[in-house]
């Protein structure tokens, strides 16, 4: 209550601004002096065309003027109080038409006794508040009913006034000073303010004929039938006796209490949607029992709060329209337009963020598909990116922007920020390159340009690497995508196993001969190594289906069954058996685990042929001749 309080005083207090500043009849005059000044100098033949259209004020000119009469027409549509002025003579009917039978009894006066000086000032006069009472009558109207009227009734009004203005002979006005009849101080007056108010009301009105879809703006007011509501609210005798003091600030008790209602009712809807709506939908989520019952929940969660914004800010922008009715100010629209699309927006991403990570990698998981997560995280970027941009382009439509000036100029923009960004456009050229070869994955060990680890995320810009002793380094994508990079992740079976058994000199040939072959049976037949002869071939034809590229799809899987065991060299210490195979997984802890039990069945072979392992070892040899001889000359 205290938050309606406060917009409450702040909308009086901005109802009060806008009745201190100027009022449309001032903002009138100002416009007249400053593009419609005859005082000293006739209209020009060349601006009285058939149709009545504005040609000769100058073109430089002609956007000032046409800004001050997009002016007036916010001011008529915000600000329908200022036209009703009790100081103009035209308010009261009477007095006006007072003055109209004052005149033309003095100018049947005046031509009875043939002062034709004053019989031209006096009709000059009634033709000046004739035309003044019908451009504020007619403005008066425009501005009580222009959000009621369709746009044919308001073009219908404007072509009545047109019709009234080609009544008037003001080209018999322009050319009144002629020859020797020379018109005085107050006839120049009156004649430079017809003029003035004639041409200005004329081009004002084909103004509005040209732009009449700038009143087919209907306030919520309207469009919800409220002002009915209002008109019951104040159709009393308490309402009235209330109103007496509420007109001093615009204001009547009709829409202070549709206002306070409107908030109110906004806050519980809201309320009852975060809450018990959420509930209840989550209720009937949870009976359905199938797999999307967490990504609806997660979606549930997660928009709720923005809806429920959404709420309150329609219900807010309601109570603006009803508080300022008959009157609309449109940048309230502009900046709730701008506050639904935002909120919208967010929404959609959310939805995206959720269905892609809840829904898409569930489905690929319960299908045994793989699906690489930094394509979906650039699909998902590229998704949100797509709905910034069409948010931000309806707003600028609903500003009234020109999208396709501006669509045109990114193509020399385009080109310099291209120049400015290059870089960065390099490095995500380098994220699509990478995708495109396919080169590595998140989660992936590489190793690349001296950096090596796990690859955390690949971004639009850089991929960020954690390194084996925990450091998170961030590399530019360009950079990956031109090096050399080793994947060890990128094999689909086989880890390889090299290594080098030496036995001592003094083994027996044909034992060690037997312990050879003894130890490629133990490998053949080892469960943890592959073998040509026990692995499945159904893989790679499997492969080979999906693949049909001419290329070796050994090579290109990563399925190595190459298994060697043979006597390789003569150390200086040892004679050397060269065990090399590849193991059936590629994880790292798995594969350390297979190794050694490799080491130790080598090694029971080894003891079973009588052959013992070498080690680093000298043997000295010594000469018993030149011994002997060292002894004597010892002695001696």
């Amino acid at each position: 209550m205290r938050y309606i309080i406060k917009i409450f005083t702040a909308l009086i207090v901005l109802s009060l601004s806008l009745s201190a500043s100027g009022n449309f009849w001032s903002q009138v005059e100002l416009v007249q002096d400053k593009f419609y000044n005859y005082q000293d100098q006739n209209r020009s033949e060349a601006d009285n065309t058939a149709d009545g259209t504005m040609e000769a004020a100058e073109s430089l000119r002609l956007t000032d003027k046409y800004n001050a009469f997009n002016d007036l027409i916010l001011k008529l549509k915000s600000d329908p109080f200022g036209l009703k002025n009790s100081h103009e003579l035209f308010y009261d009917k009477s007095s006006y038409q007072n003055q109209i039978l004052t005149l033309s009894s003095r100018v049947a006066i005046n031509k009875k006794h043939n002062y034709g000086m004053a019989v031209v000032r006096d009709e000059i006069t009634i033709d000046l508040i004739k035309l003044k009472k019908h451009s504020y009558d007619f403005f008066v109207k425009l501005s009580d009913n222009w959000a009621d009227m369709s746009r044919s009734d308001i073009e219908q009004m404007i072509n009545k006034e047109l019709d009234y203005l080609k009544m008037i002979d003001i080209k018999a006005y322009q050319n009144l000073d002629l020859g020797s009849q020379k018109l005085d101080l107050e006839i120049a007056k009156t004649r430079a303010s017809l003029l003035k108010n004639y041409y200005f009301y004329r081009d004002m009105l084909n103004y509005l004929l040209l732009n009449s879809s700038i009143f087919e703006y209907r306030s919520l007011v309207q469009n919800l039938q409220l002002s009915s509501i209002i008109s019951s609210i104040n159709d009393n005798a308490i309402s009235a006796s209330i109103n007496r003091y509420l007109r001093f600030i615009k204001l009547d008790i009709g829409r202070v209490i549709l206002f306070l209602s409107t908030l109110l009712l906004a806050t519980l809807v809201s309320r009852l949607t975060y809450k018990y709506l959420y509930l209840f939908l989550k209720k009937q989520i949870a009976k359905q029992h199938d797999d999307t019952d967490d990504m609806m929940s997660s979606n549930l969660e997660s928009i709720r709060k923005p809806l429920s914004f959404l709420i309150i800010a329609f219900g807010l922008e309601l109570a603006i329209q009803i508080i300022i009715y008959p009157s609309v100010l449109e940048q309230n629209s502009i900046f709730f337009y701008a506050i639904y699309l935002a909120t919208i927006g967010y929404i959609i991403i959310i939805l995206i963020d959720n269905f892609v990570f809840r829904y898409l990698l569930h489905k690929a998981k319960s299908k045994n598909r793989q699906i690489r997560s930094e394509l979906i995280n650039l699909l998902v970027s590229i998704a949100k990116i797509v709905v910034f941009i069409v948010a931000l382009l309806l707003f600028l439509v609903r500003l009234d922007v020109n999208i396709t000036g501006i669509l045109a100029s990114l193509g020399i923009g385009g080109l310099a920020v291209a120049l400015a960004a290059k870089d960065t456009l390099s490095n995500f050229f380098g994220l699509i390159k990478i995708i495109a070869d396919n080169s590595m994955s998140q989660g992936d060990w590489v190793q690349a340009d001296g950096i090596e680890g796990t690859v955390v995320e690949i971004g639009f810009v850089s991929t960020d690497i954690r390194t084996f002793d925990n450091a998170l380094i961030t590399v530019p994508n360009a950079m990956l995508a031109n090096t050399a990079l080793k994947n060890w992740n990128r094999r689909s079976v086989g880890r390889r196993i090299k290594m080098y058994i030496g036995v001592s000199y003094n083994s027996d040939p044909v034992q060690l001969q037997n312990a050879i072959v003894s130890i490629r049976e133990m490998l053949i037949e080892h469960s943890g190594i592959v073998a040509p002869q026990k692995y499945d071939p159904s893989t790679l034809q499997a492969l080979k289906k999906h693949d049909k590229k001419l290329v070796s799809f050994e090579d290109k899987h990563g399925i190595k069954t190459t298994l060697l065991v043979y006597l390789d060299r003569l150390s200086d210490s040892s004679i050397d058996i060269l065990i090399y195979a590849f193991s059936n997984t590629v994880n790292w802890q798995e594969w350390l685990e297979i190794k050694q039990d490799v080491i130790f069945k080598i090694w029971k072979i080894l003891e079973e042929h009588d052959l013992e392992l070498a080690f680093p070892s000298q043997t000295i040899y010594f000469d018993k001749q030149n011994a002997l001889e060292s002894l004597l000359l010892k002695k001696d």
